[in-house]
């Protein structure tokens, strides 16, 4: 119920965002040429070629997804390294308790195979002498 409820209200808050977004991009269709010397705004000694601004935005937005995923994967290293060699360990242990009950049940099967019949209490009746 929860997760119906949940996709719907996603959806609710995404569409506008991306309709907006949408239209922010087609309405600022001007050539723009970035410039990257912060002291002189008249004659910018760095600048670069004349592109839409929605491409630029598109770009920037790109380069900010792709920076904030590599950020992530790399904070998470030490939690993958950790998890492959818990999975290592996890994989040599299951192959040692397959082993020891391997080992187990053959010794046990042995036993049973060389160990002499017990005789129970019912085996034996009552009334016959004892053998001396």
């Amino acid at each position: 119920m929860v997760a119906p409820m949940k996709k719907w209200l996603s959806r609710i808050v995404w569409i506008p965002v991306f309709v907006i977004a949408v239209l922010f991009l087609v309405a600022n269709r001007q050539m723009v040429a970035l410039s990257l010397d912060p002291f002189s705004a008249a004659a910018p000694a760095l600048t670069t070629p004349a592109f839409p601004l929605w491409l630029w935005l598109m770009l920037m937005l790109f380069i900010g997804l792709g920076a904030g995923s590599l950020g992530t994967w790399l904070s998470a290293r030490p939690r993958r390294h950790k998890a492959r060699l818990e999975h290592r360990e996890l994989k040599h242990l299951r192959a040692e308790f397959a082993n020891v009950t391997a080992k187990l049940d053959a010794a046990e099967k042995r036993q049973a195979e060389t160990a002499p019949a017990v005789l129970e209490s019912s085996d034996v009746s009552p009334e016959a002498p004892p053998n001396e």
